[in-house]
Formats: C-alpha cells, sequence, structure tokens
C-alpha cells in the first residue's frame, strides 16, 4: 500500500541541514503531560493549484500554539495567529518568526486531534497547506507528529512510555534528528534516533518529494515500521495526532495548514 497518495507535489528535498529538537503535545487538565519531545527536518519550495478543502474525518481536531517557553525567548521566536477553524475539518494559518540563524526548534503550531484508543487498522489524513511562496532562506517543515503506545496505556490516557512518529510532507533547509535507516515502499526515507525496538527514541518519515496536499496513510505507514523494527509490535495504540510546522527560523512569512482531516 502507498503511505502517501500526493494531490500536489512540490520541489524535491534538497541537501539537509542540522537537526533540531523539539516538544510535546499539551495535555488537558486530565491528562498526564507528555514527554518533552525528541525532533527534526530536509528541503524546499513550489506547491501546485489546491485541491478542495478536505472533507470531515472521524476526530476532532484543536489548534495549539504549543511553544516552549524556556527556550523561545533566547531565540526570539513567536507565533501571530491568524486563524484557526477547529472541528472534524479543521484550518489554521500562523505568522512565524525568529531570530535570523536560529536553527533550534521551539514551538509547533499544530492542530491536535486526541484518539487515545487502540490502532484503528484504517487511519487516514488529508492535509493541503500553503507555504511561505519564497522558501529559499527559511528553516521549516510542515509535519505530522503521531504518538503511539500500548492500547491499555492509550485508553487510559497515559503518555508515560510513548514513541513519537513524524511524517514530514514538506520541507526547507532542514533534516531529522538521527541517521537515514531504511526507505519505505513510496520512497520515503526513514530516520531514527534512539535505540530500535524500544519507546525511547523518534521516527521520521520524509517523504520522496515536497508536497502540499495529499492523502497519509498513517496505519500502512505503522504496519512498514513496525515490519522494519523501527516501531515495536507492543505499540498496538494511539493517543493523538498533530499536524502543524516546526519553523526554526519563519522569517516573518505565513505558513496555512488550509485543511486537515483524520479519519479511522
Amino acid at each position: 500500500m502507498i503511505p502517501i497518495q500526493s494531490a500536489g507535489p512540490g520541489a524535491q528535498p534538497s541537501s539537509p541541514a542540522s537537526p533540531s529538537p523539539s516538544s510535546a503535545p499539551s495535555p488537558t487538565a486530565s491528562e498526564s503531560p507528555p514527554p518533552s519531545r525528541r525532533s527534526p527536518s530536509p528541503l524546499s519550495s513550489s506547491s501546485s493549484a489546491p485541491p478542495p478543502p478536505a472533507s470531515s474525518g472521524s476526530y476532532d481536531c484543536d489548534y495549539r500554539t504549543d511553544t516552549w517557553s524556556g527556550d523561545s525567548s533566547s531565540v526570539g521566536y513567536s507565533v501571530q495567529k491568524i486563524s484557526a477553524d477547529n472541528g472534524k475539518a479543521a484550518s489554521f494559518s500562523v505568522r512565524l518568526n525568529a531570530n535570523p540563524g536560529t536553527t533550534e526548534v521551539v514551538g509547533y503550531p499544530s492542530d491536535q486531534c486526541l484518539i487515545y484508543s487502540a490502532l484503528p487498522h484504517t487511519l487516514t489524513s488529508r492535509f493541503d497547506v500553503t507555504p511561505p511562496a519564497n522558501s529559499s532562506s527559511l528553516d521549516y517543515e510542515f509535519a505530522y507528529d503521531i504518538w503511539l503506545t500500548s492500547a491499555s496505556a492509550a485508553t487510559s490516557y497515559n503518555w508515560n512510555n510513548d514513541l513519537e512518529l513524524m511524517i514530514w510532507t514538506y520541507v526547507s533547509n532542514q533534516r531529522p534528528a538521527g541517521s537515514k535507516v531504511a526507505t519505505l515502499d513510496d520512497g520515503s526515507a526513514v530516520w531514527f534516533t534512539g535505540t530500535k525496538g524500544s519507546n525511547n527514541g523518534t521516527v521520521s518519515v520524509v517523504l520522496p518529494s515536497n508536497t502540499t496536499s495529499g492523502t497519509a496513510d498513517i496505519a500502512g505507514i505503522i504496519a512498514q515500521l513496525k515490519a522494519r523494527g523501527y516501531i515495536p509490535s507492543s505499540d498496538d495504540g494511539i493517543l493523538d495526532v498533530e499536524y502543524g510546522i516546526e519553523a526554526p527560523y519563519g522569517g516573518g512569512d505565513t505558513f496555512a495548514v488550509s485543511a486537515l482531516a483524520v479519519t479511522g
């Protein structure tokens, strides 16, 4: 099965830059706080005409600024929310900035779609994004951030032993943390940091070319990664699916997730 069905390819990623740390989803008052993000990012620009808006999914998705304030002030990172529509068909747009030359990820404005269940046999997500018109001097990626664990932990809202799976759909001047370790059936590159077979690392899947819109077969990607040993077979539960932007340097430009839907 093809993990990503692309509706709008952009430019091929070029040589990646250095990895960036990241952070984790913001819990609601009743949840245990998730662990700090470990994270990512590869390259570039160009986009095609957007498809119709994503149809409604199974899960509600809510916008979150998700900035880790301890580091953001030191690099001048800022998020200005322009718009946000929550629900089963979600969207948002933000203006992102930081000090020129910043390479550290200190925020992830995103839609968070809480699931808290056993991993569905079918789980897909439709995305449609609009990156800045000129990305050559910017440093960012649009990406899914998905948190996996056991089914029993997921249904208990327990974030204490989870694995981070990122799916990078559009990248400029970044690369994921760790090393490139495998290639999926569609040519997507798999990057990994941590201990193989355990839940102490991050798996990042980078599409073979930048894509502004498409459908991600999340369950299919997870199945391929389990077959290669990068996601433990014991991870049969899912906490949430998030989609947003990590931008060490956004240059004051506007980034839009014009449609997002997650269906299981």
